[in-house]
């Protein structure tokens, strides 16, 4: 029997909104000096969840606010109810708008309006002077959007829709751009450093007419198809020989998006990378990114992060892949033979080495390059390549010198892009996977994650000084992370001196057959594939560290019980010091979701507080912000919904313009 069982409360989420629900303390009591705001975000449902299964991370932004006090703790929460979100509910909700309904394909969510931004990943506080701190919530696959800090209502999107050029749909009234969940924001000069790209992989809508034709085949085509793939084995032998392909290291690129666009270029997007800088005021400003030989730079995978130094920006190349199996879903509900044939034949393991790109911050106001072919200034980055994957890391402001130090979380041939879907199978035994897991991501990690620190020269783009931390006990599945001055309006550390990350650990029921066998013969590999596999009876604890960053040691840790997993983390401060405070996180046992409090100097004695109510369930949750205090929203920099929208909807045709214009737009402006 495979064990720990993953907690189910991970995967129960509800759509209800609170207001100042008190939280029990279930366990431990309160300290008498906790005080502040703490923000949590979360994928929280659509307007046609039950109908489409999918996986976790789609689903609307829910934001949810922890007041925090000696007293007592209580929670706000609030879906982010943008431009987008409102035309899903719109069309869902009316029969005559049935044709512009969005629908759940895999990691998005498309239809003819175009795709949802979800803003339901990360929070930026931004401290602009002389209002009160502004909140952005992020999400990989669309623009940033402002909340009110207090009343957690929509505010904005950032940037008006022709200030992002669009990586699909850009004729759509909802276009998919891909910037990154963490953006970077610098208190000090009140600068948000963001990114604008296109990987020119295959448009999302060029999947439209390949699943339409096969919603033509007659039922029984299919079904047919689909016991013969059974009984012969046909996705087994496909998939053991794209693994011969893949290993055999001919020079051989099997990426779907690169062969179309040798021979269907028509169908492939132009790719392109752009920084992006905003005062808060005005209108963006882009900067097209240029490697040193004058080449563009084009993204392979994705981007998730950037920070911010005192003279660089660094962008992190994420090992989460976005591509065209990531919008497979199941195109016929009839049968699984196709989409399983299509993910094998389209998905490849993701790079197993990170990329840094860093671009001096004097660049951008002294340009000296001639300009891209759209105008826009170019600007020259240097690229630094360190192996092992990696999805999240911090900077240290203190970059004197030319020498950028950087704290990386590596979590090797662990593959957030993947989830389970209702044919997979444990890598364990062959059995089926438990339908209750259905569309969590399949976080089965297939070789033990490290801690690295590495000290880049910039003017050079090398690393001079590299560590790496592990510990195969606790060091699986490396997730979020928090720190001192971390998603707080603070001035951002000189130097990380100590840093929490939490890790998943290995919960059996989370490696399916087909993440093993992208990863089997994963070359970085540390624990041996028979060890992995040997640990289906036991796995592995889901862990809290804190990493001494100088001396690269584990300070301080702490293993959560059989059973219960590591959620979002955030440190909050009662003192100067880079341990004087709380470590506040969600916790998932298999009951419910609950909120522990650590004290962040000791770990290792445990929560000092659990919290919990009936009413407040919310599962996977991601990343988090803390506010000392909070006050109304009071930037006047607002984009208007009917100047964005009204175009592209009325050629839509009239039914669909007067439910915009009745009960969209007035909502808004």
């Amino acid at each position: 029997m495979l064990h720990p069982r993953v907690p189910r409360s991970l995967l129960r989420t509800e759509r209800t909104e609170h207001d100042a629900l008190p939280l029990d303390v279930v366990e431990g009591a309160l300290p008498p000096d906790l005080a502040g705001h703490l923000y949590v975000a979360s994928p929280a449902g659509t307007a046609s969840s039950g109908h489409d299964r999918t996986t976790v991370v789609v689903g609307d932004g829910m934001v949810c606010r922890f007041d925090l006090g000696p007293t007592g703790v209580t929670l706000t929460t609030r879906l982010v109810e943008s431009h987008d979100f409102v035309a899903d509910a719109l069309t869902a909700a009316d029969p005559k708008l049935a044709p512009f309904r969005f629908a759940n394909a895999g990691m998005v969510r498309i239809g003819l309006l175009g795709s949802r931004n979800f803003s339901n990943t990360a929070l930026t506080p931004m401290p602009f002077p002389g209002e009160p701190t502004r909140m952005l919530v992020t999400y990989d696959a669309g623009r940033p959007v402002e909340i009110d800090a207090e009343s957690l209502a929509f505010a904005t999107p950032v940037g008006r829709r022709d200030e992002w050029d669009a990586e699909a749909l850009p004729d759509a009234a909802f276009p998919t751009v891909l910037s990154p969940a963490h953006p970077a924001f610098d208190p000090v000069t009140g600068e948000l450093f963001t990114l604008d790209y296109g990987r020119g992989v295959l448009s999302f809508a060029g999947t439209v007419p390949f699943v339409a034709l096969l919603a033509e085949l007659p039922r029984h085509v299919l079904l047919a198809a689909d016991r013969m793939a059974t009984v012969f084995g046909v996705d087994r032998a496909f998939r053991w020989l794209l693994r011969r392909l893949r290993a055999a290291e001919l020079g051989v690129d099997l990426r779907a998006e690169d062969v179309i666009a040798r021979f269907v270029p028509s169908l492939v997007p132009d790719s392109f990378t752009d920084l992006v800088r905003w005062d808060g005021q005005g209108a963006l400003e882009r900067f097209r990114l240029v490697l040193p030989r004058g080449d563009e730079l084009h993204i392979r995978q994705s981007v998730h992060q950037v920070a911010v130094t005192r003279e660089h920006v660094v962008i992190l190349e994420t090992g989460f892949k976005i591509g065209v199996q990531s919008a497979f879903n199941n195109p016929l509900p009839d049968t699984d033979f196709f989409e399983r044939l299509a993910r094998w034949g389209l998905t490849r393991p993701q790079l197993p080495y990170t990329a840094f790109y860093v671009v001096p911050r004097a660049s951008l106001d002294q340009p000296t390059l001639p300009p891209a072919a759209n105008g826009l200034p170019r600007v020259e980055c240097r690229r630094v390549r360190v192996p092992l994957e990696a999805d999240h890391f911090l900077a240290d402001y203190d970059d004197a010198g030319g020498r950028i130090t950087l704290h990386v979380g590596h979590a090797p041939a662990t593959d957030l892009s993947e989830w389970i879907r209702p044919y997979d199978v444990s890598a364990y035994d062959g059995r089926p996977i438990d339908q209750d897991l259905y569309g969590m991501l399949a976080v089965g990690a297939m070789d033990v994650g490290r801690f690295g620190r590495y000290v880049i020269d910039a003017a050079r783009g090398e690393v001079v000084s590299s560590q790496t931390l592990t510990d195969e006990q606790t060091c699986w599945a490396i997730a979020l992370y928090a720190g001192q001055g971390i998603n707080t309006p603070a001035a951002l550390p000189e130097r990380i001196e100590q840093l929490y990350w939490c890790t998943e650990g290995v919960f059996p029921e989370l490696l399916t057959e087909f993440v093993k066998d992208l990863y089997v013969d994963y070359e970085h590999r540390l624990v041996p594939v028979e060890t992995i596999l040997a640990m289906g009876a036991t796995g592995r604890p889901s862990v809290v560290h804190r990493i001494d960053t100088k001396a690269m040691t584990f300070a301080d840790s702490f293993a959560l019980p059989d059973g219960v997993m590591a959620g979002s983390l955030q440190f909050v401060p009662r003192g100067a010091g880079p341990t004087d405070g709380y470590l506040i996180g969600t916790m998932y046992t298999d009951s419910r979701t609950e909120l522990w409090i650590f004290d962040a100097a000791d770990l290792a004695q445990g929560p000092i507080a659990k919290l919990a109510s009936p009413a407040w369930k919310i599962g996977f949750s991601l990343h988090t912000a803390w506010l000392p205090s909070i006050a109304a929203r009071t930037a006047s920099y607002h984009v208007s919904a009917r100047d964005e929208l009204a175009g592209p909807i009325r050629h839509l045709g009239p039914d669909l313009a007067a439910r915009f214009e009745a009960e969209l737009y007035p909502r808004f402006d």
